[in-house]
């Protein structure tokens, strides 16, 4: 959310809208635009599913314009602060802003996200680009009341020349919204391709998860790739194998562990176009790692990146359990002078739940280790100071004395 330009005609006014009481008024002020349920004054009969409504304080006075819907887990998503239309202008205007912050800070790639959402102003839009190619996630029912808006917006600012749906989230589910993908425009070819540091990526997108392809690891897949140089890497919760592609290129021997025998075998069909080798294991990851600790096997760099492992903070004590034990089995496998990446996607896991898991492995094992780095997310998945949300990729990188 930002605050917008003026415009030289006034904007039409709203006759539906929702008060908020002062503690939430000062927080929208702030930047921060999401209004939970205990935040809500009041609201105006009659609101439907993702309208737009004008934002008022309790005494009346304008706040601002978002989407509303009553049934959402976040009922009230803000859009602005001024008194401006929410039209294919207004979408067109944000979709150029987020190109504009991502102009000269995305190298080496032709792949990178248009739009992270809340960080980029537009709260349920996420948009990937590979090419010519736009792939598209719609997560609420404000966004979805206004899709045909947004995709003509997208469609106009980003010249892609085909796109596709991937709005088949869990989000959709809690705005009472049914799972939805399939072409959008264009030619959508079966195989999407891309360029990344030298190499000829591709994914089905019918079968691949998400949009795709986790474009947001970019920055770690070069710096892993940097580390292992010519040694071992092991890369677990590998999906396609990114990061064992950057090692290999650079003449690492790499093994992937997946359970999801589709990503193998692109991970395979990537490499083998790029005239690579990569070993791969299907399995669950930990017990995997057992096996390999049985087999005496040494690693030069080891990769640590599981899915989303706490969607609640509920979850947060056994995600910590979980990576404890995936670095415990690394570090057993990891020669001296090597390096571990322990990555989390998930919101609720913070950098110091990460330090935690690895210094409790760290003594379970006996080993010393230094922290070499710790890294968030790549610049096209930008992290807003008013948005505390919007963080959610943290990474450290251990060394093993």
């Amino acid at each position: 959310m930002t605050k917008s330009a003026s415009f030289s005609r006034a904007a039409k006014s709203i006759s539906k809208h929702v008060r908020l009481h002062t503690a939430a008024v000062r927080r929208l002020q702030g930047r921060y635009p999401f209004g939970h349920a205990a935040d809500i004054h009041s609201t105006a009969d009659g609101l439907e599913a993702g309208e737009v409504v004008d934002v008022l304080a309790e005494d009346g006075k304008f706040v601002g314009r978002g989407y509303f819907n009553a049934q959402g887990a976040t009922p009230l998503r803000m859009l602005t602060l001024e008194r401006e239309d929410i039209d294919e202008q207004f979408y067109r205007r944000r979709i150029r802003q987020a190109l504009q912050r991502r102009v000269g800070r995305i190298i080496g790639t032709n792949a990178m996200r248009v739009l992270h959402a809340e960080a980029d102003g537009l709260g349920g839009v996420v948009a990937d680009q590979f090419g010519d190619v736009l792939a598209v996630q719609l997560r609420n029912a404000g966004v979805e009341r206004h899709r045909d808006l947004i995709l003509s917006a997208l469609r106009k600012e980003t010249g892609a020349t085909a796109a596709y749906e991937r709005s088949d989230t869990h989000e959709r589910l809690k705005e009472g919204l049914a799972l939805q993908s399939g072409v959008l425009w264009g030619d959508v070819p079966a195989r999407i391709t891309f360029e990344e540091d030298g190499l000829q990526m591709f994914f089905n997108w019918q079968d691949a998860q998400k949009t795709g392809f986790f474009l947001d690891q970019r920055d770690n897949r070069r710096m892993m790739a940097g580390l292992v140089g010519a040694g071992q890497l092991l890369d677990v919760y590998s999906y396609t194998g990114g990061f064992s592609l950057h090692a290999a290129q650079r003449g690492a021997a790499t093994l992937a562990i997946d359970k999801d025998a589709a990503a193998l075998a692109t991970l395979e069909a990537v490499a083998r176009a790029n005239n690579l080798s990569t070993g791969a294991r299907w399995g669950d990851a930990l017990e995997v790692l057992a096996s390999l600790e049985k087999e005496k096997r040494r690693f030069d760099a080891v990769v640590l990146d599981p899915p989303t492992l706490a969607k609640r903070r509920d979850d947060v004590p056994r995600a910590k359990r979980i990576f404890t034990q995936g670095a415990a089995q690394a570090l057993r496998m990891l020669n001296p002078g090597g390096h571990l990446l322990i990555s989390t996607c998930a919101h609720y896991i913070k950098v110091d739940d990460l330090l935690d898991a690895a210094r409790v492995a760290a003594g379970e094992t006996g080993s010393s280790a230094e922290v070499v780095t710790v890294t968030y997310q790549p610049a096209d998945h930008p992290f807003m100071l008013a948005v505390p949300e919007s963080l959610y990729l943290k990474s450290i990188v251990l060394r093993k004395d």
